[in-house]
């Protein structure tokens, strides 16, 4: 689980070319889309979200990708959003990730994440005021070892 900042995604063109940073053209708004920069490069559409978790994120960090089946993903979780946000005000999204849908896309596949909204808590101060989320890690998180399955089921998670 991990609180989204939903209320200030970002949508856009990306680039995620290896070996570079990756390159954005966001849009103005989330009903105007950005023009593509016609460089001839393959620009995607993508989107950009701060996710935000003591626990498991060791604080802020930037969720960005043009991945076919995160962008539904996230625009499924964002309908969520917007049907429950109303009911909120001042708040934010705790979301839990309940595994992945393999779906067919044209000739391709890809795994689409289940993501929902398990509650709504106060905005931590990690994100408020355009909290800079560019510094490193407070410690290196400790990898999970192999032969203990990861956290399942309905828990409380202390952000």
């Amino acid at each position: 689980q991990a609180i989204y900042d939903l209320e200030n995604i970002q949508t856009g063109l990306g680039i995620f070319a290896e070996g570079e940073a990756p390159e954005w053209v966001m849009d103005p708004s989330l009903n105007e889309e950005a023009l593509n920069p016609g460089d001839g490069r393959l620009w995607k559409r993508g989107f950009l979200v701060t996710m935000y978790s003591d626990k498991y994120l060791d604080g802020a960090r930037e969720f960005a990708t043009t991945a076919t089946g995160a962008c539904r993903a996230i625009s499924a979780l964002y309908d969520q959003f917007e049907q429950q946000a109303g009911d909120n005000p001042g708040k934010v999204p705790v979301v839990q990730h309940d595994g992945a849908t393999p779906t067919q896309i044209g000739k391709g596949h890809t795994n689409v994440p289940i993501l929902k909204i398990v509650k709504w808590v106060e905005r931590p101060d990690a994100l408020k005021n355009g909290a800079d989320i560019s510094a490193a890690p407070k410690q290196t998180p400790v990898p999970t070892p192999a032969s203990e399955p990861p956290p399942t089921g309905s828990y409380e998670t202390e952000f």
